[in-house]
């Protein structure tokens, strides 16, 4: 383990992360025209985390807080969620000496038609890494492939989370636990105190994190 990732506490780590966000531009804000996630619903704050992929700096970084969380855990395989958590997963198993497996969103129609590649997690304990967090659906949907094909346990890590209680109460009803680097009002606080969002946009945000599924209705 290195220096940065002996320094890195708890909230060093939520800050650091949420900074990478920033500093990547991949923080992207437009009230007008909102986003719309994977589980329909509509959002005037986007995080696309694979902007990060693009800067050695703040990869790296990500990566080291990544390993900071996961050396405290008892694993035994590092999983990724295809596709956006699987360059993640690749880079923290490497840095980590450890075995390799992702989860495809489908099982192949051909060959062997397998839904996880790579290293056998039968019987392990898997880390999954996911690039970020909304309702939890997608990541869980992974979970449960892990599970189907017999990993022992499973314990989910993203990036960001949008701190939904949807997101929570799925995780509780599929007894996974789940932690990501930074969320939500971390990343609010911060993109306040560098006037990236204005008093408007930052109210718009908070008042949509509250109630996303009805907001802009």
């Amino acid at each position: 383990m290195n220096n940065i990732q002996k320094e890195l506490s708890r909230d060093d780590i939520k800050l650091a992360a949420a900074r990478a966000l920033f500093e990547t531009k991949a923080v992207k804000i437009d009230v007008a025209h909102p986003f719309t996630f994977a589980s329909g619903i509509k959002s005037p704050i986007y995080c696309d985390n694979r902007r990060i992929l693009g800067f050695p700096e703040q990869r790296s970084l990500i990566v080291s807080c990544f390993v900071r969380l996961i050396a405290g855990c008892e694993s035994d395989v590092i999983g990724g969620v295809a596709t956006a958590g699987l360059p993640w997963a690749s880079f923290i198993a490497s840095d980590m000496n450890m075995p390799l497996a992702y989860v495809r969103s489908a099982a192949k129609d051909h060959g062997t038609k397998s839904m996880i590649e790579g290293a056998d997690i039968k019987g392990k304990r898997v880390i999954l890494i996911e690039d970020l967090i909304s309702t939890g659906k997608s990541s869980i949907q992974a979970v449960r492939s892990l599970r189907d094909e017999g990993a022992a346990a499973v314990e989910l890590k993203a990036i960001f989370s949008y701190q939904f209680d949807q997101a929570s109460r799925n995780f509780a009803e599929e007894n996974c636990p789940f932690e990501s680097l930074s969320d939500f009002s971390v990343l609010i606080g911060l993109l306040q105190k560098e006037n990236y969002l204005s008093p408007q946009e930052a109210e718009t945000a908070l008042k949509w994190n509250k109630d996303p599924e009805h907001w802009g209705m």
